[in-house]
């Protein structure tokens, strides 16, 4: 979510490859929900798809009722008033794995999909930081690796059974 040089716009995204529909869908919504005409753009290039919305009244609404920042999240964090409630941190993180998270599975020697891997990539150190935390009060492995570079930033990763289990036991 951006404003600069009077756009003002809502940008969602997501892999073209397996959220095409869920894109499709979430366009009908936003239509419905906001009563704007979302811009839905497939990128097959970088394998992306857009859902785009040009909108003051609604980047102004996440801004001032929803107190989402607008820009790059490059120092985004988890706010003091989550993370001092239990049941607010399991919604929160449940938000952060739908939207941010990426899950896979390594293949074994025969092809078969068997480890499973829950990975996140973020360019705040505040949200790894706090990610880190909530992680290790609900008993999960994990490492982080700080990417340097073009694309800095931090790499979470969790691998196994054990870690998707809790996490779906935890968050959902």
């Amino acid at each position: 979510m951006y404003s600069k040089n009077g756009t003002y716009r809502v940008t969602y995204s997501g892999n073209l490859a397996n959220e095409k529909e869920y894109y499709k869908d979430l366009q009908k919504i936003i239509r419905t929900l906001y009563n704007v005409n979302p811009i839905y753009i497939e990128r097959p290039e970088d394998t992306t798809v857009l859902v785009i919305v040009n909108s003051k009244k609604l980047v102004e609404f996440k801004k001032s009722e929803l107190n989402l920042p607008c820009g790059p999240k490059d120092d985004i964090e988890i706010p003091n008033q989550i993370l001092e409630n239990p049941e607010l941190i399991k919604w929160c993180m449940r938000g952060i794995g739908d939207t941010d998270f990426s899950l896979s599975f390594k293949k074994n020697k025969k092809g078969i999909n068997t480890e499973p891997r829950l990975e996140l990539y973020t360019k705040s150190s505040k949200l790894i930081e706090n990610l880190k935390h909530i992680l290790s009060k609900f008993n999960f492995t994990f490492a982080v690796e700080e990417k340097t570079g073009k694309y800095h930033g931090y790499l979470l990763r969790m691998y196994g059974k054990g870690n998707l289990d809790n996490w779906l036991k935890n968050f959902g």
